[in-house]
Parts: C-alpha cells; structure tokens; sequence
C-alpha cells in the first residue's frame, strides 16, 4: 500500500480561481500534483488533474481486483490481506466490505466480522441487492433469525429479480422452512413452500449463467445451474411422497417424473467424482457429486412400476463411484 501523508497546499500562481484546503494525499497523487501545477493554463492544470484522479481510481479498482483474483486462485489468506489493503484506501467501498464478508464466511468462518461487513456494504449502498441477499442467508442459516433473514432476502429480490444468485438464496431459505413446516405436522403449508423453492430454482435455470460473478463463482465451484438441478430433483422426490400423504396420487406421479429428469440433467452437467472429492477434501465442502445423484435418481426410478432395471444400473454406478449408500442398496435390493 502507498504511504499516506497530509499536505497542505496554496494555489499562488497567476490562475486565483483555483484554491485548495487542507487536502488528504498520497505520494503519487501529490507527484501528480506538482507535475500539473507547472501547467500554466488553468483548464490544463484541471484537465491534468483530473486525469491523474481518474488514474488513481483505476490503480485502486485494480487492487480490488487482485483480491479476486487471488481467491479465484485458492488464495484466500492472500485475498484477504489485499482487500484488507483495498479498504485502507478506499473506506467507502460497498463491494470492498461485500468481497471481504464473502472471505471472512466463507473461507475462515469470522462470522461477526462477515456480518459487520454485509451491514457496512448496506450502510454505504442501500440499493446493493447481493449485500441484502448474503447477509439475509447468513441471518437464517447461522442466526436463526427468520424474520430479519426473510426481510433481507425479499429486499434484494424487489431490487434484484432475475439475479441468479438472490434467486437460489431464497429457494434455499423457503425449502429449508418448508422443511420445518412439515416437522410441524403442516403439510399444506410446507408443500406450498417447497413449491415456491422451486420456482425460485427454476429462475436461476432461466438465466444465463455462463459467465458468473466472483460471488457466485466461490459460493458455487460447481456450477449454480448444476447444483439448482440437482436441488430441484431432491425437493420434487420429497415432493412426491407429500404428495402421497396429501392423497393426491396424480400430483405425485408427475412430481416423481420430474425428479428423475432434474437428477438426469444435473448429472449430465456434473463435474467428475475426483473433481467434486477433490474439492470435498481441499476445502471442506459439502456439495451434490455424481455418487449422490446416481444413487438418488436410482431410488427416484425405484418407486416406478418396470424401472427397477434402470434403478439397479444407477445403484451399480453409484456403487462404483464409491457411495456407501448405494453399496448397502446394491446389496440388499440383490441387483
């Protein structure tokens, strides 16, 4: 980072329209200074000027950059002392503090400091959907605070609708509570969230998702497409079941069908099972591999009259990719 000082500086040349108070400088921006201040015509020295603040701009958009890049690279510790530096800087950066809870959550667990950051993020842009977004998920999955997670999460829908991420952050949050609902014995209810998940799932498909942001490439390694695929499948089977108890039979047909086809989809676009174990054993991350989906597809085609060949030969390949789930299956069901 460049040393700071203060300077105080009086205009006393023959343009007296230019004057300066005390003024917070850098070395390089001070060099500026005195290069433009041997201009002797007033609209040069300010178009010198400005070029040189818009030079300075630049110089500390590319740190933040540096950052990023470094936590592109798998160098968290390293992405952290840059956007630490970014921020020295550059106080009033929202996506400075945004980039900086993303690490602190993400990569080291300083939750508190991930908060702080997200509200900081807030406080400097009250229009920044991703800052609402990130910090009403933290609020719900490590806070347990449902209404402040609830309100975050539809403020930065209203302002960003068609964001992959905030799209598949809420689909999170409603399949989670349609979860605790139906714990609650109200089946209703929670089918009527897991379908709202699911049509916040299906935005995120809807989307073009080719050329991700920093946000989403470290929250989703994987692919966001991919593993909203996978989620689809997962809340359709769940589905399928509920809506047996719900008594509707012809619901639950279409729901099981649906499921195998997103698990066939997720699993066409699926990275391979050394790429996702590998990912597992670096990071500690818990995400869908290719075990799990063959195995899950396989016991979505077991409840389906003649497809327990179909369901066998899904075991088998998840069997081979190491699930022990599908091992016990493969055993037990004698395929």
């Amino acid at each position: 980072m460049l040393s700071k000082k203060f300077l105080k500086f009086f205009a006393i040349s023959s343009f007296s329209l230019i004057s300066f108070n005390q003024i917070h400088f850098n070395y390089s921006y001070a060099s500026s200074f005195d290069e433009c201040n041997k201009l002797n015509d007033a609209q040069e020295f300010r178009d010198c000027m400005s070029k040189a603040n818009s030079n300075k701009d630049i110089a500390v958009q590319d740190k933040l950059s540096e950052a990023i890049n470094a936590l592109d690279s798998g160098d968290p510790a390293g992405a952290l002392g840059k956007v630490n530096n970014y921020l020295e800087e550059n106080k009033n950066s929202a996506e400075g503090y945004l980039f900086r809870a993303l690490i602190n959550e993400w990569d080291f667990a300083n939750l508190n400091d991930a908060l702080n950051d997200y509200s900081k993020a807030i406080a400097l842009n009250d229009k920044y959907a991703e800052a609402y977004a990130l910090r009403g998920s933290h609020l719900y999955w490590e806070l347990s605070n449902k209404p402040a997670a609830d309100k975050d999460l539809k403020k930065a829908l209203a302002i960003s609708p068609n964001s992959s991420l905030i799209n598949f952050l809420m689909a999170e949050y409603l399949f989670d509570f349609a979860i605790t609902l139906y714990e609650k014995d109200k089946k209703e209810q929670a089918l009527d969230f897991g379908n709202q998940a699911i049509s916040y799932y299906e935005k995120v498909l809807s989307s073009d998702n080719s050329k991700p942001d920093y946000l989403v490439r470290r929250i989703f390694p994987l692919g966001i497409t991919y593993v909203a695929l996978a989620e689809i499948g997962y809340i359709k089977f769940d589905g399928y079941f509920l809506l047996k108890e719900l008594k509707d039979r012809k619901k639950a047909k279409e729901y099981l069908n649906e499921s195998i086809i997103s698990y066939t989809k997720a699993i066409e676009l699926a990275p391979s099972q050394e790429i996702t174990d590998k990912l597992e054993i670096d990071m500690n991350y818990d995400n869908w591999d290719l075990g799990e989906l063959y195995f899950n597809r396989g016991n979505a085609q077991s409840w389906i009259n003649n497809n327990w060949k179909k369901a066998c030969n899904d075991f088998k390949t998840s069997k081979k990719l190491g699930n022990k789930d599908a091992q016990k299956t493969y055993r037990e069901s004698r395929c």
